[in-house]
């Protein structure tokens, strides 16, 4: 632990913020930022800095207003955020603001944003000072001890940040393999009480959930082009044990209705799953996990039978075979038919989607995966979306390359608008555009930038 009286005492006062988000409408509801509340506890259980925390989302009055007496209350010296690229608005809005109460003041940004395309993302929020890329705990640790003992920031890994006009990216660090070391997410630092009771998950039938969401892995083995994995390239599992640790954590402390395990490739193992089914069995609430289709098998729909999971969330994206190839899917359409039936006969509520507009996308296409989806979106419960160009994913970069995103800052500034990189003329990718508009009662954001 280092002396928090030395020199470098800006960096004794850490501040990590979660942003008033309006990424999410007029609801007032908004996604809690895990990241940042791993970040947090990681911090605190270092000891290398006095650790605040604000969620300014439970927090009535101007934005700067309570920041600014934040800020003098507690002398900080540092603010710390993160998000992903659809956040830009409300992640950039904080740094500026920061920087407006005070330009001395340090300002660190993470999460997807900056892993996905750092050098972008830090044109994009010139007000930041420091950027972490990949997983945060450790490189945060590292980051204010090195700012603290005055070391230089090119022994530090995992860090991005602007020297003299040059954009400086350190050594890639290497991804935390044991992800049971790590520390309970900060959740009663960031008001989690508040923020179950306003942000309720509603059921189909009108009843009003608790959810919390349990992070049980991280990253995916998989490379589908629309996707991008902020936590590293490798999968990595937590143990049961260490889920369940949590989980008795949550359920004491907060009234729990609802968990949602985010994890990618939670039904790779069936031994596993037995084992979590009959764990979670003595729990009194529902829960819910995601699925490959081709993770779906009958062994495992018959431990799911009969269980509280509520909802099996499974990845569909497309009923034609020539853009699930593009994707990378790596299943067929029968699989997709297969599988999806198992979950319906065997009473398994599933939820997916078919997302629009993939690099493979033509006319044709296009109108079978939509025939598909109108046959099948209530059987099956079924979502219809476009698709999106993330920083990160190869489709980003695809689109980047091709000159469909030519400035990739003012992507990121227009809140990663939808782009044509199908191979259909503009007049027909905006009707199929209109189309998906439709069938979801609302509009979207599309760009056809000038090269």
């Amino acid at each position: 632990m280092l002396n928090l009286t030395t020199p470098h005492n800006q960096y004794s006062n850490v501040l990590l913020v979660v942003p008033r988000y309006s990424t999410y409408g007029a609801t007032g509801h908004y996604v809690m930022p895990m990241g940042t509340l791993y970040v947090s506890a990681y911090l605190k259980a270092a000891q290398v800095t006095h650790v605040h925390t604000l969620n300014l989302n439970h927090h009535d009055g101007a934005e700067e207003t309570v920041l600014q007496n934040y800020i003098h209350t507690h002398s900080v010296g540092m603010v710390a955020l993160g998000g992903i690229s659809g956040e830009y608005q409300d992640v950039a809005r904080i740094a500026q603001t920061v920087k407006h109460i005070d330009p001395s003041l340090t300002v660190v940004i993470g999460g997807g944003i900056v892993t996905a395309d750092p050098e972008t993302t830090m044109r994009a929020i010139a007000q930041a000072d420091y950027g972490i890329v990949g997983e945060g705990e450790i490189t945060m640790v590292e980051l204010i001890m090195a700012l603290r003992q005055g070391v230089p920031l090119h022994t530090v890994q995992g860090v991005v940040f602007w020297d003299k006009g040059q954009f400086v990216a350190t050594p890639a660090r290497t991804e935390i393999v044991d992800l049971d070391t790590l520390p309970l997410p900060d959740y009663a630092g960031f008001d989690y009480d508040i923020y179950l009771e306003e942000n309720p998950d509603m059921s189909d039938e009108g009843k009003r959930y608790s959810q919390v969401s349990v992070i049980g892995g991280r990253s995916c083995k998989y490379n589908c082009t629309f996707c991008f994995h902020p936590s590293g390239t490798t999968y990595r599992q937590r143990s049961l044990d260490s889920i369940f640790s949590e989980i008795d954590y949550l359920v004491s402390h907060y009234n729990i209705s609802y968990i949602a395990l985010r994890e990618e490739l939670f039904a790779t193992d069936n031994e596993r799953v037995a084992e979590f089914c009959q764990r979670v069995e003595s729990y009194d609430f529902d829960w819910s996990i995601q699925l490959r289709i081709d993770n779906i098998n009958p062994a495992l729909v018959q431990l799911l039978k009969g269980t509280r999971c509520r909802y099996l969330f499974v990845g569909v994206e497309s009923a034609d075979d020539s853009v699930l190839r593009s994707m990378h899917k790596g299943v067929t359409r029968s699989q997709i038919e297969e599988a999806l039936e198992m979950l319906r006969q065997a009473g398994l509520n599933s939820r997916s989607g078919v997302i629009f507009g993939d690099a493979a996308e033509t006319v044709q296409s296009a109108a079978n995966s939509l025939s598909w989806f109108r046959n099948n979106h209530s059987r099956y419960r079924m979502f219809a979306d476009m698709i999106i160009a993330f920083p990160g994913s190869a489709l980003y970069k695809k689109a980047c390359k091709k000159g469909v995103i030519p400035d990739p800052v003012q992507f990121l500034k227009d809140g990663c608008p939808i782009v044509n990189l199908s191979e259909m003329s503009r007049e027909d990718f905006m009707e199929l555009v209109k189309t998906i508009e439709k069938i979801n009662y609302r509009s979207y954001n599309v760009k056809e930038y000038k090269l």
